[in-house]
């Protein structure tokens, strides 16, 4: 088991999705682990050419059990949609005692569906970096992207404190600061604080008229610039959180006919 003194650990890193979180992983602890070896997953020459050509890891793997052998830590950086089952086979391919965490942004279900596996729940911490940008692709990997960022660690009923403990000491290798929260709790806060003003700015900026494009400033394209973000991962985000994004858009709902009745009664 890796401790805060041990400073050759993680020796190792398997990385499942070489994109802007997934490889700000790898430059971020590579400023304080320099002899740390990182492993991309990479199912494309292409985009086995484009990692080498970054310089994000040192080798590729084509394959998941590939990605993961020897690994001391496994980062899953996929669509929330599948990140269960791609825990599940990195579970299955790493050594006994790797770390599996992942960068998804709705945590209930995923650490739902992996609480009934006693291989699983041995080795996977559910994470979330609060750090990101409406930019996608390892192209805009950094290495301080989680500098001073919040981390939240959501483990479920059956983590062990220790391995909690691990995947804690791996996340402040990047840089970041770890807090605990239960997978609801950060579910339904995740809807108020980013799920529902990322829908509420893809609202914004579809309300423009093309006529009103040229009259647009800073406070307009502030507000719709996270927007831009993937619509592929977004989406995902909206399905495994509907409950709770559907409530807070109740609350946003009631709180803009309040807005409208304050108008109409012209309640200065």
């Amino acid at each position: 088991m890796a401790t805060t003194v041990d400073h050759q650990w993680p020796r190792r890193v398997g990385v499942l999705g070489v994109g802007l979180l997934g490889g700000s992983v790898a430059c971020s602890i590579r400023r304080v682990r320099p002899h740390s070896t990182f492993v991309g997953l990479a199912r494309s020459q292409q985009k086995g050419d484009q990692l080498h050509r970054l310089g994000i890891v040192e080798e590729i793997a084509t394959s998941i059990e590939q990605a993961c052998e020897d690994c001391d830590v496994v980062v899953v950086a996929a669509p929330v949609d599948l990140i269960a089952d791609l825990v599940r086979q990195a579970s299955a391919a790493s050594p006994a005692d790797c770390l599996i965490t992942d960068v998804g942004s709705t945590k209930g279900g995923i650490v739902a569906a992996l609480s009934t596996d006693p291989i699983v729940t041995g080795k996977f911490v559910a994470a979330h970096p609060i750090a990101g940008s409406e930019k996608s692709g390892p192209e805009h990997a950094s290495a301080t992207l989680f500098d001073g960022k919040l981390i939240v660690l959501t483990p479920g009923d059956q983590t062990d404190r220790r391995l909690l403990e691990k995947a804690e000491t791996f996340w402040r290798l990047t840089g970041g600061n770890t807090m605990e929260m239960g997978p609801a709790e950060h579910d339904t806060h995740l809807a108020a604080v980013s799920h529902v003003p990322h829908l509420v700015s893809a609202l914004v900026a579809k309300m423009a008229h093309p006529q009103a494009r040229p009259l647009v400033g800073s406070g307009w394209t502030d507000m719709t610039r996270v927007a831009a973000g993937d619509p592929t991962m977004w989406t995902a985000i909206c399905r495994e959180n509907r409950d709770a994004i559907r409530l807070e858009l109740q609350r946003l709902s009631d709180e803009l006919d309040r807005l409208r009745q304050i108008l109409e009664q012209e309640d200065d």
